[in-house]
């Protein structure tokens, strides 16, 4: 069974230092873009019921990050949070 909490709040974890990341890292407003319209996929379930739909979503995610340069700061955060809903997604297959 996929745990919902930790799945919104290591969304909305990300989606926050994404936030900051592209106020200090313009070039990273592309990845924000990607990552922004899952919001209300991520953050408003009661259940899973596009599991499917968020594992590619987050596959796609973690491909593309590989395209950015993340601040020192923040970089592996951001690696970690995709890498555990990654996981998360994930646990059942």
């Amino acid at each position: 069974m996929v745990n919902i909490e930790h799945i919104k709040n290591y969304y909305l974890q990300l989606l926050t230092i994404l936030e900051q990341e592209a106020s200090l890292n313009p070039p990273i407003g592309a990845f924000l873009n990607y990552v922004l319209p899952y919001k209300s996929k991520f953050s408003t379930a009661s259940t899973i019921d596009n599991e499917q739909e968020l594992r590619e979503f987050i596959r796609g995610a973690n491909r593309f990050a590989d395209e950015f340069s993340f601040s020192d700061h923040n970089n592996s955060q951001i690696r970690l949070l995709i890498k555990s809903l990654y996981d998360i997604l994930n646990h059942n297959n």
